[in-house]
């Protein structure tokens, strides 16, 4: 099993949770209203920097785990620069 974290713009969310359905992962956690600051700059919720992120997390099979990852990429090119999808595969030792 591998778990994704992944982290995209707010303002995207429905899509994200659209794509990873269409994957055929219907189990993940949601993390709204996400702090940070990285390659596409400052995300804060202030008047400073306005945006936020959103961060979703699922563990798949590892045979999902290419069709997940293949959507992401492919949605990754039709956002604007600034705002940014980072996605992280994590091996899953245990479940308890």
């Amino acid at each position: 099993m591998k778990m994704l974290l992944i982290i995209g713009p707010r303002e995207r969310h429905a899509e994200l949770i659209k794509l990873i359905e269409t994957a055929g992962v219907h189990a993940y956690t949601e993390l709204t209203q996400v702090s940070g600051e990285g390659v596409t700059g400052k995300k804060l919720g202030t008047a400073e920097w306005p945006d936020r992120s959103t961060l979703l997390f699922t563990i798949v099979a590892d045979d999902r785990k290419a069709a997940l990852t293949a959507a992401l990429q492919k949605f990754k090119t039709v956002l604007y620069p600034e705002e940014g999808l980072r996605a992280f595969v994590l091996p899953v030792e245990e479940e308890l």
